[in-house]
């Protein structure tokens, strides 16, 4: 994969004796320029020998830089240089808290000798709301995939995204949350719809699933389990692990109940069944009774429903795949790859690129009892979390080596959580019209719409056409950069203790999350200083700012 920067330095290329040369320049920038903030990286600890026991996360993020050094070694791959702290900041900024950092935040950061900072940084992430909100964003795209663009289900995401908000606010563990999410039961009189006064719920789960047992099977065993069993819902493939009776006898635990009902389809009413009868594949008239996937049969017990049956046996400790699918999607989310790729299907066909690294990070999760915090903590404190983006050399290209840090386009709620942040737009409040628009009466669900996920990975990174024009000629960034509405622009031009370098400086902090380079600060404040009026000094720098959050470089996490 070559260097994302351009090949030569916009500024030779462009110059700057006009500004429409400066907005060239500026929407070009790739990769980060290089900070000359020294890094301090990481403390190595050494781990236990044994890997039975429990592992603190510094221990298990050693560990897990020694698989992959040894890996590297093994292919002769040179890894990329750590990344600097602004790279970092940003990068930690976006993957834990969905957003990019406020200019105070940045400042603090950068400026920070202490060389615990970045462990402190994540402990402090990992305890702000902000944490609770984004991964649960995160989990509601994995659990209610296409609902943003959607309009039948967009009225599903607010009480299930607020449901996961909720209890992982409380640091809820993960087995327990997927355990309460497949045994959710409802009253007949609180519907799931926000529109009509339910409760923060996983109900949508059933309800997008058409509360139909063949869907919920295939989608449960795909999302908790990593396992995909849905091609096996018509018919045996010669080739396949899964056969028909599987799929079918795991449906059988979804199935009868009142999931037929009206009410129940509006995610009302919701009830586990404790009958213990079998279903029937459709066409054939063999019922089937309900099995697990590794063909063992339910220890039931009294009273217990075959959905709470069934969520005992996914979330269970002993199950060979719910650790290592979500540890999977934990590594994913991280590094814009899995260990295995794609994400949810592992299987025998299609191993890990590093298995010792997935089996030791499943292992340590069960043994810390699915805490996701612990896992964050490891995964973020390793070295190759902490590379830098740039392309060094030609052995980092493959991106399952982990030698360098993907490129990862942002998602669709990282961008418009960044632009609210970069801003200073409030987003909507109740019964008010939103200022922060895209368009003539454009909020977030219709921003959603336009910058839903299009590629089948984060690190496809080119925007489309109609994302581009929506940013660089739509209102929302007009108003932004707005000298009469653009909160950060009136705020760095009205300071009257500020001057135009460190008004440039605000700028790149608050779109970019680094200081402009010595050569870029030059030449911005050229530009603006060979403005002959205040007024246009002022639309100057506001027209610095409409291109940085137009630039690569602000639309991508790296």
């Amino acid at each position: 994969m070559p260097n994302h920067r351009p090949p030569q330095d916009p500024v030779k290329v462009f110059g700057f004796s006009t500004l429409a040369g400066l907005l060239a320049a500026l929407a070009l920038l790739g990769e980060p320029a290089t900070p000359s903030a020294r890094v301090v990286p990481p403390a190595d600890q050494s781990p236990p020998a044994s890997t039975s026991g429990g592992l603190d996360s510094l221990a298990l993020a050693a560990r897990i830089d020694r698989y992959l050094e040894a890996s590297w070694e093994a292919e002769k791959v040179e890894p990329a240089p750590p990344a600097q702290d602004a790279e970092f900041l940003r990068r930690l900024y976006l993957d834990l808290a969905g957003k990019i950092p406020p200019v105070s935040a940045a400042r603090e950061f950068l400026d920070n000798r202490d060389p615990e900072k970045r462990r402190q940084l994540v402990d402090r992430l990992l305890d702000s709301p902000a944490y609770a909100t984004h991964l649960a964003n995160t989990l509601r795209n994995l659990m209610l995939p296409g609902a943003n663009a959607n309009l039948q289900f967009q009225s599903l995401i607010p009480l299930f995204e607020a449901w996961l908000r909720l209890r992982l606010a409380d640091d809820v563990r993960y087995d327990k949350l997927v355990g309460e999410l497949l045994t959710v039961t409802t009253r007949d009189n609180v519907p799931f719809n926000p529109a009509a006064g339910g409760e923060p719920s996983p109900a949508a789960f059933f309800v997008a699933n058409e509360l139909k047992p063949e869907n919920l099977a295939a989608s449960t065993s795909r999302i908790f389990l990593g396992v995909q069993v849905q091609c096996a819902q018509c018919h045996n493939h010669p080739f396949a692990r899964w056969k028909r009776e599987q799929f079918w006898q795991l449906a059988a635990f979804f199935g009868g109940g009142n999931a037929g009902s009206p009410q129940a389809r509006f995610g009302a009413g919701l009830q586990d069944n404790t009958d213990r009868k079998g279903i029937e594949i459709p066409g054939t008239g063999t019922i089937v009774p309900a099995r697990f996937l590794d063909g063992s049969e339910p220890a039931w017990e009294a009273g217990a429903g075959k959905r709470a049956t069934l969520a005992r046996w996914v979330t269970s400790a002993d199950n060979p795949y719910f650790a290592r699918a979500i540890v999977n999607r934990l590594w994913y989310h991280f590094f814009g790859r899995g260990l295995v790729d794609p994400v949810d299907d592992i299987d025998e066909a299609n191993p890990p690129s590093h298995p010792e690294i997935l089996d030791e990070l499943a292992r340590q999760l069960v043994y810390h009892d699915f805490d996701l915090k612990y896992l964050i903590r490891a995964i973020t404190a390793t070295r190759a979390y902490q590379l830098s983006s740039l392309t060094t050399h030609a052995s980092q290209e493959e991106p399952r080596r982990f030698a360098r840090m993907s490129l990862r386009s942002m998602t669709g709620e990282q961008l418009f959580e960044s632009l609210v942040q970069a801003t200073g737009f409030p987003e909507q409040a109740p019964n008010q019209r939103n200022v922060f628009v895209v368009g003539a009466n454009m909020g977030r669900a219709a921003f959603m719409n336009k910058f839903s996920d299009t590629g089948p990975s984060p690190t496809d990174h080119q925007a489309s056409i109609l994302q581009a024009l929506t940013l660089m000629n739509g209102q929302l960034i007009a108003d932004a950069t707005s000298l009469n509405r653009g909160e950060t622009v009136q705020a760095v031009l009205e300071a009257p203790f500020l001057d135009t370098g460190k008004r440039i400086e605000i700028l790149y902090l608050a779109t970019l999350t680094r200081r402009p380079t010595n050569d870029e600060a030059a030449k911005l404040n050229e530009l603006v200083q060979k403005a002959d009026t205040e007024t246009k000094q002022k639309q100057a720098l506001a027209d610095v700012f409409w291109a940085l959050l137009n630039s690569t470089e602000f639309a991508l996490n790296h």
